[in-house]
């Protein structure tokens, strides 16, 4: 069983990670492609600068995969978290949660590594003992975030952008970077 809500006290006041509902769909999205047009402005193509698809979002709440983190009923970041990953995770057998499309509006940075407290909470509370993510392997500023935050690089592997509707079309080659925390 994963916890659906959770207050958490950071640097920058009290924030609420609730599971996402329906109504907090236009909310994911603007953080996610606030995240994304920020990622280009960098010269990072991460993920579509031309918005995430509605639809994939919208079946992500609706599977209770999607989190909302608020702050005074703000939202100020996000996160999917998964049970499984064949796409980017092929042929992983041992059982973990996988986090997808994390992000956090630029006004509260730090709130990141909050949200991914909450992920290895929430997937250790089902028992599992591993959390994985993976990101864009160009994206050296990001892999490094997630070693800071105690995660080991695992391997790189080729995606092919047809099979994720958030891989830029523009990229051609795809390569992520795969990333697992134990939970024990």
């Amino acid at each position: 069983m994963k916890p659906t809500t959770e207050p958490i006290a950071t640097a920058i006041g009290s924030v609420e990670i609730k599971l996402a509902g329906p109504a907090d769909l236009d909310d994911v999205l603007d953080i996610l492609n606030e995240a994304a047009r920020w990622l280009a402005a960098r010269g990072i193509n991460q993920w579509p600068i031309d918005g995430f698809p509605r639809e994939l979002i919208a079946g992500d709440i609706s599977r209770g995969e999607v989190y909302v983190a608020r702050l005074d009923h703000r939202p100020i970041g996000t996160l999917t978290l998964q049970w499984s990953d064949d796409l980017f995770w092929p042929r992983a057998t041992e059982a973990a949660g996988y986090v997808h499309r994390i992000a956090v509006r630029r006004a509260v940075r730090g709130l990141g590594v909050e949200l991914l407290k909450f992920a290895e909470r929430a997937t250790a509370a089902t028992g599992r003992k591993l959390l994985r993510l993976d990101c864009f392997a160009g994206n050296a500023a990001l892999c490094g975030y997630y070693e800071r935050a105690g995660f080991g690089r695992r391997a790189d592997i080729e995606i092919d952008p047809d099979g994720d509707a958030t891989v830029p079309e523009s990229t051609g080659r795809f390569f992520a970077r795969q990333f697992e925390k134990s939970l024990h």
